[in-house]
């Protein structure tokens, strides 16, 4: 088979919370438009200290238009999906009961999560690539962390990592907020077994230092029974305060279990920055910054045993927030890779829960490079099926890309908001196809049989979400929808393109 069986090596690499050094997500947060704060209803306070036994739900309906993913013709036609997640946890924390010595515990199950019913068909190599899989339960955290004073801080245990926007390490808990214009509604993440050491806050700087192990439990990355780890290292400056930067570094070996070897490091700089402008319009700018490098022994051609790696990606986000109404603007460029025999690999993929738009990444390139899967494997074209043809799907990851996805938002009322913009994407490299390139020699050839432009397409996305706090337990209920019209790089040999492509999806959530 060719290089393009290959995938992004270290695309979600769990990495420590920019935020919060041990990923612990903050479990109250204000209401937009409103005055109250959510927290969980079990809650209680023995002393000074806390105990919580947060609880959630979540629901999600969706659909899309059959459309065509290669050349020969063949849809991608689903049912509709039904997708559901119901979450239970438990902390403790001692506040400052002990002060200088803080403990924390922690603990959150998944014991559903996962499509119930709908998706794809077996055409699609009998997965669902942007749906996800069947229900499973998964165990997200169980860790405790021992802090004194700014001297040392001990974590180990069950944990989920997050770094920055989310483009390598996601933890799957970052979705919509108020004013965040978001169409995102994440599920599973990324999970390992974490020990770590950490130092600080120290100078005015509020300089964070983490040392740590983990033996990855799962990410997007990691595929089957293949296994894998990583000594991770971090520093922050002006640890969680709303003006922050930091630089993360993780060193991973992943083995298939054909014992197929990757070893790549990963480095990634996030900032933060938000204000005020003249004391009344909040901005808030975030960049991200990653690059993965190494070497890989996973989809070998016969004349490369292994490929070097070397992947780059940036993220850049902008809002303002004039009060009941405001604008955000997101941007992303992702590195790609055409040439399939080389000895490099260089397409970027971005965590698939790092979502840009409803359409384009989710459905339609998910399905393309998931059809190309099976395509590669046709015995016209090589007599032995390639190797991890499974990789090779993006799955909903942003990858090969160059985006803009501005959107504005407005609050009529308390806790109703109303979203939407134009995403416009192109491709950062060609977007080929290797069935199609190999029959024309090694000219890049999209999946349609047709020479790619440079223009993936504009998407029109438009959304309403309802959130209420009553009777201390929050509901958020929503609907999505969008239309995407392609561009030439999907178009096949006569420039036509699969045409306007539509779907939507309804959503609800419900905390307590």
């Amino acid at each position: 088979m060719t290089r393009g069986t290959a995938l992004l090596l270290a695309a979600a690499l769990p990495a420590t919370a920019l935020a919060e050094v041990d990923g612990v997500a903050a479990e109250a947060e204000v209401l937009a438009g409103d005055s109250r704060e959510y927290k969980p209803l079990l809650t209680f306070r023995p002393g000074a200290m806390r105990v919580a036994a947060p609880l959630s739900a979540k629901m999600r309906s969706e659909g899309v238009q059959a459309f065509t993913t290669d050349a020969a013709g063949t849809e991608y036609a689903p049912d509709a999906a039904f997708d559901t997640q119901l979450r239970v946890g438990a902390l403790f924390d001692t506040e400052q009961t002990l002060s200088p010595i803080f403990f924390h515990a922690e603990y959150e199950h998944d014991l559903l999560t996962g499509q119930v019913t709908g998706g794809a068909t077996d055409d699609f190599g009998a997965v669902d690539p942007a749906l996800g899989g069947d229900t499973d339960t998964q165990l997200r955290k169980a860790y405790g962390r021992l802090t004194v004073g700014p001297f040392v801080t001990l974590s180990g245990g069950f944990q989920t990592s997050h770094w920055g926007l989310g483009l390598l390490a996601n933890d799957g808990d970052h979705g919509w907020t108020p004013g965040s214009a978001y169409f995102g509604d994440p599920r599973g993440g990324d999970r390992v077994l974490r020990s770590t050491i950490s130092t600080g806050p120290w100078t005015r700087g509020r300089v964070v230092l983490t040392f740590g192990y983990d033996v990855v439990q799962g990410d997007d990355v990691i595929l089957g029974d293949d296994e894998a780890t990583q000594f991770i290292a971090a520093a922050v400056v002006n640890h969680g305060k709303p003006r922050t930067i930091g630089m993360y570094a993780a060193f991973r070996d992943q083995e298939a279990p054909d014992g197929q070897k990757t070893e790549v490091a990963a480095i990634d700089l996030y900032g933060k920055w938000t204000g005020r402008i003249r004391g009344k319009v909040k901005y808030t700018t975030e960049l991200e910054w990653a690059v993965v490098t190494g070497t890989t022994e996973l989809a070998p051609t016969p004349e490369e045993s292994e490929h070097d790696v070397l992947q780059m990606a940036v993220a850049a986000r902008l809002g303002f927030d004039f009060g009941g109404l405001g604008t955000v603007l997101d941007f992303v460029y992702a590195s790609g890779d055409r040439n399939f025999d080389d000895g490099a690999q260089n397409n970027f993929k971005a965590d698939p829960n790092y979502e840009m738009g409803l359409l384009l990444y989710r459905y339609v390139l998910a399905t393309t490079s998931a059809r190309s899967a099976v395509t590669a494997a046709d015995p016209d074209l090589v007599g032995v099926p390639s190797e991890d043809l499974d990789r090779y799907p993006f799955r909903g990851s942003v990858t090969n890309t160059v985006a803009f996805f501005p959107r504005a938002w407005w609050r009529p009322v308390a806790g109703l908001e109303v979203y939407g913009g134009p995403l416009v994407a192109f491709t950062n490299v060609s977007y080929a196809d290797p069935r199609e390139s190999r029959f024309q020699g090694g000219r890049p050839t999209n999946p349609f049989g047709g020479e790619p432009g440079a223009y993936l397409g504009t998407e029109f996305d438009l959304g309403v979400r309802y959130r209420v706090i009553a009777f201390g337990t929050e509901l958020t209920l929503g609907l999505e929808g969008g239309v995407l019209q392609p561009g030439d790089a999907l178009a096949d040999a006569d420039d036509e393109t699969i045409g306007p492509v539509t779907g939507g999806r309804a959503l609800l959530s419900y905390r307590l």
